[in-house]
């Protein structure tokens, strides 16, 4: 679960504004089926929005190619694929909710709460089949881009159904988790963007760096909600995400640091089913041995490198967007 994302706070070019602002209508064609279950399900987790994010940087990163200039040039085409990338997204949170026997997903019961986890895994491969599809009308090149991005994810989720409940797990293997779990679609995003509208292979790996960049920040700030963030605004109790097995960043830079609070976390961690107030006290224990910090100064990094993967691009509405995307991402209270 990524954190809440106001698209108004950092998103200022109006062009890609508006094509946000058509892709609901893409999106909700895109999950229609002849089977009304099949729809119904497919469409629960589009029906409740979302941040748009990837589809956003899609939409900017066009802006930087030269046939964004021309009046309607593509404009289709950067929907139809800003629409098979969020429902690549969504049909791996389908399949994650499943795994994670998540109850909650923004902010209403998920699928498999709801109908089970049969139905769930159904409505995650029709969305990956639709978003195939949406992607083979287009271009082959971004075809190819996405199958990889996929690859990588599915690896990623593998890797870290194996970690649940490590305790030794490594920091090196959680940022190949998060490299292959968040930053591929990002990165997919922006290198989609930039192909499509033309723009030359510099501009496109400058772009594909940045977003690979901002996923890694994403996904280490996002880490921390997890620990501090309140229950009304993640729509669960603060440390789920621990007591699922499933350690974050901040959760492991605690668990790699010696003392009387690392020993506790690790006595607590042990536990087959955390009580509500062990939970609380784990968070706790997580926050006082600098893993909330640690996590938010390498978020902070990662940040910092996406914005400097920019700076040989064209000054505008465009990049100070996604400058400000960057920036937005390690600061947000929530």
């Amino acid at each position: 679960m990524l954190g809440h994302i106001e698209i108004g706070r950092w998103l200022t070019h109006e062009p890609a504004a508006g094509l946000l602002t058509d892709l609901d209508t893409v999106l909700e064609e895109a999950v229609r089926s002849e089977h009304p279950h099949l729809t119904r399900a497919a469409a629960h987790l589009v029906a409740r929005g979302g941040k748009r994010v990837r589809p956003a940087l899609l939409f900017l990163s066009a802006a930087f190619g030269p046939d964004a200039a021309a009046a309607g040039a593509g404009r289709e085409d950067l929907l139809r694929v800003a629409a098979a990338v969020e429902l690549l997204h969504v049909a791996s949170l389908y399949h994650d909710d499943v795994m994670d026997r998540a109850e909650t997903r923004r902010g209403s019961p998920t699928v498999n709460a709801l109908r089970g986890d049969a139905e769930a895994v159904t409505a995650g491969t029709f969305a990956f089949a639709r978003a195939i599809r949406l992607l083979a009308e287009v271009d082959e090149v971004v075809t190819a881009w996405a199958s990889q991005s996929m690859l990588a994810l599915a690896l990623g989720q593998m890797q870290e159904a194996e970690n649940t409940y490590n305790l030794d797990h490594r920091l090196g293997s959680y940022a190949q988790i998060a490299a292959r779990k968040t930053a591929a679609l990002f990165e997919l995003s922006c290198r989609a963007g930039a192909h499509l509208a033309g723009a030359p292979p510099a501009a496109v790996n400058a772009l594909g760096h940045y977003g690979r960049a901002l996923g890694l920040a994403f996904q280490a700030a996002d880490d921390t909600l997890d620990v501090i963030a309140p229950e009304a605004t993640l729509g669960k109790r603060p440390g789920t995400d621990l007591r699922e097995g499933v350690y974050g960043l901040p959760v492991l830079i605690a668990l790699h640091q010696s003392g009387p609070d690392a020993d506790r976390l690790r006595d607590l961690l042990r536990r087959d089913d955390l009580s509500a107030a062990e939970q609380e006290e784990a968070c706790a224990l997580i926050s006082a041995s600098g893993g909330v910090s640690g996590a938010s100064a390498i978020a902070q990094d990662y940040a910092h490198q996406a914005v400097t993967h920019l700076a040989g691009l064209q000054d505008g509405g465009p990049k100070d967007s996604l400058v400000r995307l960057a920036r937005y991402v390690v600061m947000r209270p929530y």
